[in-house]
């Protein structure tokens, strides 16, 4: 059909699509025509566009011989041509402005011409970036009718205010409600992110009238606002009294003092700041030395009856002598002198240890230090031990005070029944190893190289690992063979004995005096009496060893001579 028949058709219809009545012949004549006119449409409009279906109403959206014009849909959508005016919104974009590059028609009526892919969208293109929490959550969440808060949008009907994105305001309490009831101001942003409501990153307490500090930091919001309006169900944040510290906190004393709070304590700490520096010389008992360092709650405890009152905490009624507070240590060991046992004596407030009993002082006790024992630590005599029923420090002994009382006896009693059976018989106080002990007491004199010796040589340890272990003094023979081993093999043993004095002394080992004339059963004469001993006396094997061999050993020449016969020859 030629294109300009259809042009001046429509130019004869009015401008609500009817055709004048002088056109009506023409609509009838040109009847075969009309239903070639019904075939330009290429499709059916949608749902939303229903109304304007059919031949007559096609300029409502399009204008002859052009393409679609954005003006006309915006002769309809106002929204749309407000938010264009405005520049705000996805519309206000200027890629954004030509309504057919998005909204396609003549699809049928079950074809959304607002299709949009919102997995994908990206939702900064409306000036609003979805960020944090905000980017979790779905559409529709935020895009519903009670959300709307521009007056045309909410002026719309509630079917088109449930499909539509427009009407959405950026300000949180659009879309959340305000639990904070109005105290605070409407810009949520000021103290909260998208990251999420809690906790309140942005806020900061020093932009309030109550700055806080010290442990009122590390205090829970919670622990100061309480759930206090709208019937305690909403927390209060503004209108809260803090002048004074009785405003938030108990005073545990009860109003005994009349200054303020902040003239002992301080928010550091309730027993920190000022409570530390508090100046106790105001009071009847200044504090000196280790008490200045003392925890106020050591001192000042809360009544018997668990109640707490300043007068049980602050109002100590005996405080003059160290047992008002302190418990003895001692345990009564000092209550028979004539101080009674006063702590002051050996103590003072500098600390408990080290004692101020000095070691001139020990010289009036029953005990006088000497030598090595006034380098002695106290601790090493006065050991911990059970005195009046209760563990503590021994300081005094009944009875005799002797080494024994301090010293074990480390040679278990060996001594005991000597006349002179205490230790200070051979040892002093200078060292152990200072001894006073002589040998000629003994039943064996120290003679020769016996007295260059050391004791252990001789007297040896005995039951080592033992309780019973012990250096051997006792019961040690004064025979040769207990300490030496018989050289000679018993070859010269009388009567199962060998006296090693008969051929030699302590002076040296060596045979000085020997006479073979005398103790022996043949006579060294001639050049007999000049050869060595070892000449005859040779070596031999006996009991496992080699020795010079003494017995038995034959007289006749051909014993130690050649057996050959140096005479063979003259025969």
């Amino acid at each position: 059909m030629n294109m300009d028949f259809i042009h001046r058709f429509f130019s004869m219809t009015g401008s609500h699509g009817l055709i004048p009545r002088t056109g009506c012949l023409a609509v009838m004549l040109a009847a075969p025509f009309v239903r070639g006119i019904a075939q330009i449409s290429p499709g059916e409009l949608s749902a939303a566009h229903s109304n304007l279906e059919g031949i007559a109403n096609c300029t409502q959206c399009h204008s002859l011989g052009k393409t679609i014009s954005s003006d006309r849909c915006l002769g309809c959508h106002s929204e749309i041509r407000t938010r264009l005016g405005a520049r705000t919104g996805l519309h206000g974009r200027n890629s954004y402005q030509q309504c057919i590059d998005c909204h396609k028609e003549h699809h049928g009526r079950e074809f959304s011409i607002r299709r949009m892919e919102t997995k994908t969208f990206d939702h900064s293109l409306t000036g609003y970036v979805l960020a944090g929490k905000h980017n979790a959550v779905e559409c529709r969440k935020c895009h519903e009718g009670e959300n709307i808060r521009a007056a045309d949008i909410a002026a719309k009907p509630q079917a088109f205010k449930a499909n539509t994105y427009l009407g959405l305001s950026t300000d949180c309490n659009s879309c959340h409600k305000d639990i904070h009831v109005g105290q605070l101001s409407p810009n949520c942003a000021q103290c909260h992110t998208t990251d999420g409501w809690k906790p309140a990153t942005k806020f900061s307490h020093d932009r309030a009238a109550y700055k806080l500090t010290g442990k009122h930091e590390n205090v829970e919001c919670a622990g100061c606002h309480k759930k206090a309006l709208e019937h305690n169900t909403v927390v209060q944040y503004t209108k809260l009294e803090f002048a004074a510290c009785s405003s938030c906190h108990i005073d545990p004393h009860a109003g005994k003092f009349k200054k303020s709070c902040e003239s002992c304590h301080t928010t550091g700490g309730w027993n920190e700041g000022n409570a530390k520096t508090f100046d106790h010389s105001q009071t009847q008992f200044p504090l000196k030395g280790k008490h200045a360092a003392v925890r106020c709650a050591s001192c000042h405890k809360e009544a018997t009856n668990g109640k707490k009152s300043a007068v049980g905490l602050f109002a100590i009624a005996e405080f003059r002598k160290c047992s008002d507070c302190h418990a003895d240590g001692h345990n009564g060991q000092f209550a028979f002198r004539s101080d009674r046992g006063k702590c002051e004596s050996c103590h003072s407030d500098e600390g408990f240890i080290p004692s101020t009993y000095t070691v001139i002082q020990h010289k009036d006790s029953r005990f006088d230090l000497t030598g090595a024992h006034i380098a002695t630590p106290c601790t090493a005599c006065h050991l911990t031990g059970v005195v009046h029923s209760k563990s503590t420090r021994q300081f005094r002994w009944n009875g005799e005070i002797r080494c024994v009382t301090c010293h074990s006896d480390v040679h278990k009693a060996q001594f005991q029944s000597s006349p002179k059976k205490e230790c200070e018989s051979c040892h002093t106080t200078q060292a152990w190893n200072s001894l006073l002990f002589s040998h000629e007491s003994t039943r064996f004199l120290l003679g020769g190289k016996h007295a260059e010796i050391p004791c252990a040589k001789c007297h040896e340890k005995m039951d080592a690992g033992l309780k019973t272990e012990r250096v051997q003094y006792r019961s040690v023979s004064g025979k040769c063979s207990s300490c030496h081993r018989d050289e000679h093999e018993g070859q010269l043993a009388r009567g199962g004995t060998t006296d090693c004095a008969h051929c030699h002394n302590d002076a040296s080992w060596k045979i000085e005096d020997f006479n073979h004339t005398l103790n022996t059963r043949y006579v060294l004469t001639g050049k007999h009496a000049s050869v060595a001993c070892s000449k005859c006396h040779v070596p031999a094997a006996m009991n496992g060893r080699t020795t010079a061999r003494y017995k038995p050993l034959g007289t006749a020449c051909i014993d130690c001579h050649s057996s050959g016969d140096i005479h063979d020859q003259q025969k």
